[in-house]
């Protein structure tokens, strides 16, 4: 039941309704039931895997709680990490076995073992990982009681895509779950914020890049470029976007959930970057796995290779193929590279006063960003390698004509190694006005984020602008529904 279809529609106006309809102390079973028929809808026999998932977790909760212990954390990391590994990557490894080894077997695992990946299994393996970790450093921190646990984890707003919730997040809502006109306020610009994100730029650009990607042989240099450009708009825009409506329903149902995105195309490194974009992910791979790795804290070299090592595997994270373990190990060289730049040579990547280097920068970590999209974007490895030579090589015009003319035929020769000598052969990207008003409409949401005083004169008209937006809202979910793609992030 994905945010973008008429049934969730249909199913979050009867919970929204009969959820502020009954009495305050039966509100959190009432959300434990909706979470799990919203899971039940994906698959009831996933749902059963879920609900064990969830069971087991409290299980080892309780041990962690009792027995502050190494086994009982490692063994809770280890099984849930077993499972994410079986269901996710399990084609993936059988790939790459018959990628080395040329054995049969590993090539017919996938015919063999069908596999289907359960929903949000990337997302609720961290939040219960997380919980552990938490409970084992902090044993002494209040019980929580099993049905609360078990909303914890099943939250349907939350769970298809994040924000990662931890216990400190979550918990403290439980005891605040009542109407309030500032709640429905921020929660109705949210969800206009997402569903403008998502209809009006991320789908849009979708329908403008996918041809690209799809088929980067037959594209020019220009194109295949803009694409990776292009895809950081929209992945921004439907992430961001998924994230303001998931942010928007838990409100609905009084719930704070932390921010995922402040303003990241503004940054002006990379470092920046991961403290503005997919907040909760970045935040978890440093207090969960580089922090225990020793940080910054064992010398430069060893804080270089945890840096590769944490991003490398945010990228495996998000997908079973080489194209994001590429992904996230050239943001891991871009960080570790930032921190010999700035604590070995001197130079600060992060100018505090200078807004024209501070223009500059974004945009150079704006072009890192969508060199990264390529990677993040491309089928495969295959289609991830054609479109980074293409650039190089797929010029509209022969680079040779372009250079000497056609009387020179030995350096004509010569400079053919770069392009293959036909001219006009390539396709080009189409509807580029698309991506000028899909430009603007990111600025203007980043401008709204990262200067404060814009949002503030924005709610001082909530008497009038959010009835409004509530009829421009019924028009996009109208739009949505009919036409509206997948976002990005339910693959994961």
């Amino acid at each position: 039941m994905l945010f973008n279809s008429i049934p969730f529609l249909i199913f979050f106006s009867v919970v929204y309704l009969l959820y502020w309809a009954i009495p305050k102390e039966f509100r959190k079973y009432f959300l434990l039931a909706s979470g799990i028929s919203f899971y039940a809808y994906f698959s009831l026999a996933l749902t059963i895997h879920f609900l064990i998932v969830i069971s087991i977790n409290y299980f080892l909760y309780r041990k962690i709680q009792s027995e502050p212990t190494k086994f009982w954390i490692g063994l809770t990391v280890s099984l849930n990490l077993i499972n994410l590994g079986f269901f996710k990557y399990v084609y993936f490894f059988s790939r790459v076995l018959a990628d080395v080894t040329s054995y049969p077997f590993f090539a017919q695992v996938p015919n063999l073992i069908h596999i289907a990946l359960p929903l949000a299994i990337s997302f609720y393996t961290f939040q219960v990982i997380a919980a552990a970790v938490d409970t084992y450093r902090n044993p002494n921190l209040p019980t929580v009681k099993v049905e609360d646990y078990f909303l914890f984890v099943a939250f349907f707003p939350v769970l298809i895509a994040g924000p990662i919730m931890r216990m400190s997040d979550f918990f403290p809502n439980l005891d605040k779950l009542t109407p309030n006109k500032e709640k429905m306020y921020r929660a109705s610009y949210l969800l206009m914020s997402g569903l403008v994100k998502k209809v009006l730029v991320a789908d849009p650009m979708s329908l403008t890049i996918s041809p690209v990607f799809n088929s980067p042989a037959e594209y020019d240099s220009f194109s295949l470029f803009i694409a990776g450009i292009c895809y950081s708009i929209q992945v921004f825009s439907d992430f961001s976007g998924l994230t303001d409506m998931a942010r928007s329903v838990a409100l609905f149902l009084g719930f704070e959930t932390p921010e995922n995105f402040k303003a990241p195309f503004f940054s002006t490194s990379g470092r920046e970057l991961w403290k503005r974009w997919h907040i909760t992910l970045s935040f978890w791979l440093r207090d969960y796995i580089y922090f225990p790795l020793g940080g910054s804290k064992k010398g430069e070299l060893r804080t270089y290779l945890n840096l590769i090592i944490i991003m490398t595997l945010g990228g495996f994270w998000h997908g079973a193929d080489y194209t994001f373990i590429c992904w996230g190990f050239y943001w891991g060289v871009i960080l570790a590279g930032e921190r010999f730049l700035e604590g070995k040579l001197g130079l600060k990547l992060t100018p505090e006063k200078n807004k024209f280097l501070m223009v500059i920068k974004a945009m150079i970590v704006f072009v890192l960003f969508s060199i990264s999209g390529l990677m993040f974007r491309s089928n495969n490895a295959s289609n991830m390698v054609d479109h980074f030579h293409g650039i190089f090589t797929h010029f509209s015009f022969s680079l040779e004509q372009l250079l000497v003319g056609s009387q020179n035929e030995w350096l004509v020769s010569a400079t053919s190694i770069l392009g293959d000598g036909s001219s006009f052969r390539y396709l080009h990207i189409e509807n580029l006005e698309r991506i000028f008003y899909t430009s603007f409409a990111v600025l203007l949401f980043h401008h709204i984020q990262y200067v404060p005083e814009s949002w503030e004169k924005i709610r001082k008209h909530d008497v009038w602008l959010v009835p409004v937006l509530g009829v421009i809202t019924i028009f996009l979910l109208a739009t949505l529904s009919q036409d509206g793609g997948e976002f990005i992030y339910y693959r994961f």
